[in-house]
């Protein structure tokens, strides 16, 4: 009966860690899939960019916020999903960004959503003032990335 009981256990014990190991990498997976599609996303957006002139400091500004933002997402994201305290997780910077949003920001249940509701409104607005210079349908890809990420 010892060796019953034993051979039972070894099964359940094996089976626990294998469930947890395939579970991590099914997470890990997730956030790198997330992450991927955020960039791609974010870079469309900077080679979209007007190469005009006279929209140089406007094309540089826009850059930089959505640099700032998407890193903002990245660190509400991994905050969600992480047992760590949340500021361990810092983004690039907050220059640009209303205080008042963040203030907001920190209220919020769900942040993530509230920061892509911001890269959104930015990336219409900028295409609105030519900053950004690509067709409405390609740009359109940018939005279905985020989305990805978000459902990610």
């Amino acid at each position: 009966s010892w060796t019953f009981f034993t051979s039972i256990l070894g099964f359940l014990i094996v089976f626990r860690a294998q469930l947890a190991y395939t579970r991590y990498w099914e997470g890990i997976t997730l956030v790198e899939q997330a992450c991927g599609v955020w960039l791609n996303g974010c870079s469309n957006l900077v080679a979209f960019c007007s190469a005009s002139p006279d929209l140089l400091e406007d094309v540089q500004q826009f850059q930089h916020l959505l640099s700032r933002l998407m890193s903002l997402l990245i660190c509400v994201s991994m905050s969600e999903i992480s047992s760590l305290p949340p500021d361990e997780f810092r983004p690039i910077g907050l220059d640009g960004l209303n205080e008042v949003g963040l203030e907001f920001l920190d209220t919020v249940t769900d942040k993530q959503k509230v920061v892509m509701q911001w890269l959104q409104r930015l990336v219409v607005d900028k295409a609105r003032h030519g900053v950004i210079d690509i067709a409405p349908p390609i740009l359109s890809r940018v939005f279905q990335e985020f989305s990805i990420g978000i459902v990610h």
